[in-house]
């Protein structure tokens, strides 16, 4: 196995290691912020003329962050699974090509920004069917070079929109962890 794979793996499994820490960390302080809601406030009043009570903006501003992290990182592992679905169809559309002596054309993939790639993981989760490419298909070459680099296409966004959100989700949760650090500090 050649070093770059195993370091691809490592890549890989560490990306996984990340998002199920943070998820597992987000959903324990939510739980642990959420059962101890009372002794913060007992009574949420909106009232404009008050004074600003620093406990329960920061207890709130932490909560939202939590949930922002652990529904992003729920997002992440969505793309994740896409992603590695279309990559195994890559391996095995060449391999296929490969066995029936047909040439590829790969094209280079576009580089996408961080919001477009979350439209297609809507796209491909949608519809993953529309991009996989069929044994039959590879045969069949005025389709099928569209089609596997679409295909590509479709991976390096879903690639792209992995990184993005674990991106996101670490920020969010380090501004919860300071918001719930705030809380039991004022507290």
């Amino acid at each position: 196995m050649s070093s770059l794979l195993i370091w691809s793996d490592k890549k890989i499994a560490q990306l996984s290691f990340h998002n199920n820490l943070l998820l597992t960390l987000g959903i324990a302080v939510i739980g642990y912020f959420w059962s101890e809601r009372n002794s913060i406030y007992t009574k949420l009043i909106i009232n404009c003329d008050a004074e600003i009570d620093w406990i329960i903006v920061c207890f709130l501003l932490g909560i939202t962050s939590a949930v922002v992290s652990v529904t992003t990182g729920f997002i992440l592992s969505l793309s994740r699974l896409y992603d590695l679905r279309l990559t195994s169809n890559i391996t095995l559309t060449r391999r296929r090509a490969i066995d029936k002596s047909v040439e590829i054309k790969e094209k280079d993939v576009r580089k996408t920004s961080f919001i477009p790639s979350l439209l297609v993981l809507i796209a491909v989760s949608w519809n993953y069917q529309k991009y996989e490419v069929r044994k039959c298909e590879v045969e069949n070459k005025d389709v099928f070079q569209d089609k596997f680099n679409e295909l590509r296409q479709k991976s390096s966004d879903l690639g792209i929109s992995t990184w993005g959100l674990i991106k996101w989700q670490t920020l969010s949760m380090l501004i919860a962890f300071m918001f719930f650090t705030l809380t039991l500090a004022l507290k």
